[in-house]
């Protein structure tokens, strides 16, 4: 387990690494999302505005809640409760979208990425499951 004060460094430098691919993390991460699950398209009204708007709040979840902000717990309970509103969005979909995630930052990092990125990004999202978890 990585510390606290480690975790975010850690996930910042990673997201420079991502950032030297010049590469907009959200056209990548959907692509892959909805390859898998066609039938989410059109659960996203106006999608250049909603997907984009969804990885920034994945991105500010994670870096929050590696922070221990604590309005992260009141914030994910009411984004759940949002999601329902949008039809049916089962929990194993949760944690199969946090691990497409880190796929995609990784992928975009290329030889960039490393054990260090990818041991904090899934400690980090495996925490936002289980608030997920919690308010589903």
């Amino acid at each position: 387990m990585i510390e606290t004060d480690q975790l975010g460094g850690l996930l910042e430098q990673s997201l420079y690494a991502v950032a030297e691919a010049g590469e907009d993390i959200t056209p990548h991460f959907f692509a892959r999302f909805f390859a898998r699950h066609p039938d989410q398209q059109a659960m996203f009204f106006q999608p250049t505005v909603s997907c984009g708007a969804m990885v920034g709040e994945i991105l500010e979840s994670l870096i929050a809640l590696a922070a221990r902000e604590s309005w992260v717990d009141t914030s994910i309970h009411n984004l759940v409760i949002a999601h329902r509103c949008y039809g049916n969005f089962p929990l194993p979909l949760y944690a199969e979208l946090l691990d497409l995630f880190v796929e995609t930052l990784a992928d975009l990092a290329g030889e960039r990425w490393s054990a260090d990125y990818e041991a904090a990004w899934r400690q980090v999202t495996a925490d936002l499951y289980r608030l997920i978890a919690h308010a589903h």
